[in-house]
């Protein structure tokens, strides 16, 4: 049973053999990986963005009671902290009206989403909803860069990023 590296350096020694002379490039594209940075970014971008949209939509922000929403949005907060690392920061992305323009629809449905939970009385309405959304993108990527680094377990991350948003750091 091969690996996913196995699978691609199969390909890439089949483009070899035919052309010895490719560029990385060339060898890049035919074996489907991508051949520039800016193509690969680009493609991270789309994906993260179709995840966020994914997990928004599952969420149901406009129908579901607050609690619930919320519980969808930390169980799969992967995809927030992606948008808040990669697609906020990334030229490529920054300078594509296309992608910028879908970032700020997921943070703007994060932001109605909790406008509605503060009017519900479920978030606090003391701090603007953009704050809190934004927060809670801040907290989603901060607990994946722990999981990812191994300074806490992935089944912590989402209860943790909860009792942050909703209580704060006080006992």
């Amino acid at each position: 049973m091969g690996t996913d590296t196995d699978a691609v350096l199969a390909k890439v020694i089949r483009v070899f053999a035919r052309d010895r002379g490719a560029s990385m490039g060339t060898i890049a594209s035919r074996v489907g990986l991508y051949a520039t940075r800016e193509g690969m970014v680009a493609a991270m971008a789309s994906q993260i963005l179709a995840d966020c949209e994914r997990v928004l939509d599952e969420a149901r922000l406009d129908e579901a009671p607050a609690h619930e929403a919320l519980g969808v949005l930390v169980r799969d907060y992967a995809a927030f902290a992606q948008l808040w690392s990669v697609v906020y920061v990334e030229p490529e992305v920054l300078g594509s009206r296309e992608l910028s323009a879908a970032a700020d629809d997921v943070v703007e449905r994060i932001t109605a989403f909790v406008t509605r939970g503060q009017e519900s009385g479920f978030f606090r309405a003391d701090m603007p909803a953009t704050w809190l959304a934004s927060t809670l993108c801040a907290l989603a990527e901060a607990a994946w860069e722990l999981v990812g680094d191994g300074h806490m377990g992935a089944r912590q991350a989402p209860d943790f990023i909860a009792t942050i948003l909703l209580r704060g750091g006080s006992a």
